[in-house]
């Protein structure tokens, strides 16, 4: 019984240690698809000097990738055409949801509300 007391007790420490690690490995990555995304999109959008509809269209197309939904991806971004010397930018959140997953659902049952928060800007070279 005693045996089986002490199981029970390690249990949560034994899972965090042999599962948490690689979760994180994974947030780190999509963390870093995301960066790469709105990097991506403010340089094609440099170019032609707005965000188009298809420039939108493949970063959320990159982020559904890694598993993000339509609706979890908000991007904010410059409006209209921007001409030479001027900076076009754009703002994208997605949710963070492994870092630290199994030591949150353990001690707490509060959801804390993680993000991926990255901004990216870029001086346009459209000419009219």
């Amino acid at each position: 019984m005693e045996k089986l007391i002490i199981l029970f007790l390690t249990m949560p420490i034994t899972l965090i240690m042999l599962f948490q690690p690689q979760l994180n490995e994974v947030e780190e990555a999509r963390n870093t698809i995301a960066k790469v995304a709105i990097e991506r999109g403010t340089a094609l959008a440099a170019v032609e000097g707005y965000y188009s509809p298809s420039i939108i269209k493949e970063m959320k197309d990159m982020l559904k990738e890694v598993g993000y939904e339509e609706n979890q991806i908000k991007l904010e971004h410059t409006q209209g055409v921007v001409n030479r010397g001027e900076y076009i930018s754009a703002r994208i959140e997605v949710p963070n949801e492994y870092t630290n997953i199994l030591i949150d659902n353990m001690i707490s049952s509060s959801e804390v509300d993680l993000k991926h928060v990255h901004v990216s800007s870029l001086m346009s070279e459209y000419v009219q």
